[in-house]
């Protein structure tokens, strides 16, 4: 009999926290874009490459300072939230973090927004590129690809890169049969609202 208040009770606080994620990120979001973009300018959003495309359902991740330091503009919780949503087959994601492409090139350094977790005991990434402003602000748009990774028989993944780009992956531990599978998906939907 005691159980079943206890149940209730941990329902009820996870509906609770559910409900202020939402309520804190949709007015997070909203809060950054009067911020970023006085006077409702679009322009202020425009990258290297030109305007933000999708800057209406952009989210904004991160803030890079002129130190090198990064500032995540969205909690990893919420981002992890988002994530585990985007895979829709029940990997939980356990960890979130953002991480500057290795690349000789002398542009503007590319960064991407990595999930790890794991779905059956498989090891399971996903890789999302971010778009970067003048500023050192840094988007995660819906038109960006998807690198997903999937272990079988190997602990943990890695993404290959070549010029900041993805183009493979490794085994960590490559003994036996294991190995890592990558999957290109074209856009994503980590905070496009249904």
């Amino acid at each position: 009999m005691r159980t079943l208040p206890r149940l209730f009770g941990l329902l009820l606080l996870g509906l609770l926290t559910g409900l202020l994620l939402f309520s804190a990120s949709s007015c997070d979001t909203s809060r950054t874009l009067e911020r970023d973009r006085p006077n409702g300018d679009v322009k202020s959003l425009s990258s290297a490459d030109g305007a933000l495309s999708g800057s209406a359902s952009s989210r904004q991740i991160m803030q890079l300072s002129e130190t090198g330091v990064i500032s995540y503009k969205t909690t990893q919780a919420v981002l992890a939230s988002a994530l585990i949503r985007q895979f829709h087959d029940g990997t939980v994601i356990d960890r979130v973090i953002v991480r500057k492409a290795p690349s000789d090139s002398k542009d503007k350094p590319v960064y991407f927004l990595v999930g790890l977790g794991s779905n059956n005991g498989y090891f399971r990434a996903i890789a999302l590129p971010l778009r970067g402003t003048d500023d050192g602000t840094f988007y995660l748009t819906p038109n960006a690809d998807r690198y997903i990774l999937t272990g079988s028989g190997c602990p943990t993944c890695y993404y290959d890169f070549e010029d900041g780009h993805i183009v493979g992956t490794t085994c960590d531990d490559n003994v036996g049969s294991g190995g890592c599978e990558l999957q290109v998906l074209t856009a994503n939907e980590v905070f496009v609202r249904k």
